[in-house]
């Protein structure tokens, strides 16, 4: 809405308020546009302060004071002085009064006291370092098309991400109404505002014009003590020297909040420049393509070999970011990490019942039906979704676990539906939980107070010793001394091992080590899937893992009356036809042209736009795949326990797979390990299932399990897959031809 406002000839413009917590003051600027040209005014500064729903008025100060353009005012807060921050939000609201006779104005503002500065490689809010947690906001309202504009929807939003243990959002090229500020004031959110700008700024006049958007965005919401940060804009690729221009500008005009030049500029290549009070990268620049600059887990193919870390290393709770981090002297925080897709749910449809109608999900939708899939989408974003979770909880924890970190900012905790649809978020785009993973859940890897579990492996024998350190990352406002407990336990719940470390200081602000866990695996005799869990008594930090123990590596026996091939040829035909059952183990190099190479993460952000963006700088491009889907009480899996979904026992498998395209076969047929495709292109993937082929039986295993013996999961599951063939549970019900499997693959001799 808009309204006129009839106000007197001499009123103030501008109110800021600038608090000193070390003098427990506030210093206070007014300007005045004095068009009656009166000589002296007086000024009276009347504070509220409200503590959750108790508001009281504070002494009102009056002074008389020549009217220039510019007055200069403090108070002295003195026991009346109460911090702001994430944990408790005292906030005040000054109203300033000038008068002079008959002519009288006043102007109000809410602001705290805090500071929010830099501390070495940290942040500090008023003495304590803290760890920012943080989200996008990309605009992303489905049911308006606009931001929200009264601070009670806000709220919503920012009370939702509190529930997951976010302190921090960033706010992508654009910045918010009031409204936002005021709620994350309630709230206790630290912000990110940034410049509307995306691209490179090779122009003087559009430099100048975001200059003077800067300046008025400082002058209308920098008294809000959510407003702590300020970026010049996403990924800027050039120009740099007008945005340092304008950054030392904003920073001469206020320095409340903390500047950087920009979010990812170049996609991280590029240092920050001395006028950067703190970086945000998705790598550090010191040196291109390699993992040691990388700052998250995963990136897209387009941007390093195979995605990065995630999908190249054996999965470890060691992983950090302690090297790229010391290349960097100011405070750290990761850009945009995470951008794990989660396959849709099309009941989501429904929910749009605004002004935007979710056609792209119509059409993927459609897309599913013509697949023969239409009734999978609930399994496919069950599976999908839990494994994001995981890979969501490894992202948060490298970063919590990098003792020199400052931050870290996810894409997203809800999806963002344009740009190609990439549906990140474990909540949807209404922030609606999507229900694979609980609010709960989630944050015993994002809070402020988190409690890690560092070991080298997930994947274990009965004749080692299970080795972690506890450690714990303490952002909350003040040191602790607690016990802590671990346990190591059956998926059951049966107890294996367990133990106490008494008393341990836990200092507020970064990483302290608890103890070292050694335990003896040797009464797992068979193979387990164990939890480690360690928690603080009496209060809700908790954290666990599950981690995987397999019999002592020996020799896989002789299968017996099963033939195990690489290739199908008329002599393996002939077994088939006589009853034989056979283990196809293809080779890659014969079903590459339709498969896809094994892909350990799910897809990144989305497959359209990667796949466009890799082509065009000559790139690989991603498998595209989401990860898996099977069924656990399936008899193949007897030997070799798991999920419903990937998780980190299935690393080197995965490696070592293709997944073929089984689109030919029936509607109904369904693999036994179904790996979930992306969206746009809804293949049948399988990477293990059986047929009946002749009076045989067949069943083929797209990883190349016998190349890779050396790691115990692969020998278990090569175990358990042969187990399967020689009992009576192996009985695959869809008959195929010998034409269909020569069609099917292609290294028929």
């Amino acid at each position: 809405s808009l309204y006129l406002e009839a106000s007197p000839k001499t009123y103030i413009s501008n109110l800021q308020v600038y608090p000193d917590i070390g003098q427990r003051k506030i210093n206070v600027e007014l300007e005045l546009e004095n068009q009656l040209n009166l000589n002296e005014v007086n000024v009276e500064l009347v504070i509220q302060k409200t503590t959750g729903d108790h508001t009281i008025s504070l002494p009102p100060q009056r002074t008389r004071t020549r009217c220039s353009d510019h007055i200069e005012l403090e108070y002295l807060l003195g026991d009346q002085c109460s911090y702001w921050d994430e944990f408790n939000q005292p906030l005040y609201r000054l109203t300033a009064v000038i008068s002079d006779g008959k002519v009288r104005d006043s102007k109000n503002v809410q602001f705290g006291m805090r500071e929010f500065s830099v501390e070495g490689n940290h942040f500090s809010i008023n003495g304590n370092v803290t760890f920012l947690r943080g989200k996008n906001d990309a605009a992303v309202f489905p049911l308006t098309g606009y931001t929200p504009m009264k601070p009670e929807e806000w709220v919503r939003v920012f009370s939702i991400a509190r529930s997951y243990g976010i302190n921090h959002i960033r706010f992508h090229s654009y910045c918010p109404p009031e409204a936002a500020f005021i709620a994350a004031d309630q709230v206790g959110m630290y912000l990110q505002v940034e410049l509307p700008f995306w691209g490179g700024l090779d122009s003087d006049t559009l430099a100048a014009s975001l200059r003077q958007e800067g300046f008025a965005m400082l002058k209308a919401y920098a008294n809000h003590p959510s407003f702590v940060m300020f970026s010049h804009g996403n990924e800027i690729w050039g120009g740099h020297n007008r945005v340092e221009e304008n950054i030392l500008a904003f920073k001469a005009y206020d320095d409340r909040p903390l500047y950087t030049m920009g979010s990812n500029n170049n996609i991280g290549y590029v240092p920050p420049r001395a006028c950067s009070d703190y970086y945000v990268g998705a790598r550090t620049p010191f040196t291109h393509d390699t993992v040691l600059t990388h700052l998250r887990l995963t990136q897209s193919f387009a941007d390093s070999r195979e995605g990065g870390i995630l999908n190249t290393y054996i999965p470890s709770t060691e992983v950090n970011f302690d090297f790229p981090v010391s290349q960097i002297k100011v405070p750290v925080i990761s850009h945009e990490i995470g951008q794990y897709q989660i396959y849709p749910d099309y009941r989501e449809i429904d929910k749009y019942t605004g002004v935007l109608r979710a056609w792209n999900l119509e059409l993927f939708g459609d897309r599913l039906d013509a697949s023969g899939m239409g009734e999978m989408d609930t399994l496919f974003r069950k599976a999908s979704g839990a494994w994001s979770a995981l890979c969501y909880k490894a992202e948060m924890e490298a970063a919590l676990r990098t003792r020199d970190m400052a931050g870290f900012q996810l894409l997203d905790l809800q999806d963002y539906p344009g740009q190609g649809t990439a549906l990140v978020g474990i909540l949807d785009a209404l922030m609606d939980s999507k229900g694979v993973i609980s609010a709960e859940k989630w944050k015993q890897s994002c809070n402020d107070v988190t409690v890690l579990l560092e070991f080298s492996r997930y994947c274990w024998t009965s004749g080692d010793i299970f080795d972690a350190r506890v450690v714990i990352a303490n952002y909350s406002d003040k040191d602790l001394d607690s016990d802590i407990h671990w346990e190591i336990s059956q998926e059951g719940g049966e107890p294996v091992d367990h133990g106490t470390f008494s008393n341990v200081h836990l200092k507020q602000g970064g990483l302290s080590t608890a103890g070292e866990i050694k335990s003896d695996l040797g009464s797992v005799q068979n193979a387990r899937k164990l939890v480690v869990s360690s928690s603080i008594p009496g209060t809700g930090y908790s954290n666990s893992y599950d981690i995987w123990v397999y019999s002592q590596e020996t020799p896989v026996q002789d299968p017996g009356d099963i033939v195990v091939t690489k290739v199908l040829n008329d002599q393996i035909f002939d077994k088939l036809d006589k009853g034989v059952k056979v283990l196809l183990l293809p080779r890659t190099e014969d079903i590459r042209d339709h498969s896809y190479p094994g892909l350990f993460p799910p897809d990144f952000w989305n497959f359209g736009m990667f796949k466009m963006i890799s082509e065009m700088n000559g790139k690989p491009v991603s498998p595209g795949t989401l990860g898996l889907l099977m069924d656990p009480g399936h008899p193949l899996f007897n030997e070799f326990p798991t999920d419903y979904h990937t998780n980190w026992q299935w690393f080197s498998i995965i490696k070592a797979s293709n997944s073929l395209i089984l689109d030919k076969t029936p509607v109904q047929y369904r693999p036994i390990v179904q790996v979930i495709d992306n969206l746009e292109r809804n293949h049948k993937l399988g990477m293990i299932f059986e047929f009946k082929a002749g009076s045989g039986k067949l069943l083929v295993c797209m990883s190349q399990l016998d190349q890779i013996m050396e790691h115990p999961e692969a020998n278990q599951l090569y175990r358990s897959i042969l187990r399967y063939m020689s009992s009576g549970a192996f009985d695959p019900d869809c008959q195929v031809s010998r034409s269909f499997l020569t069609d099917l693959f292609t290294s028929i001799k």
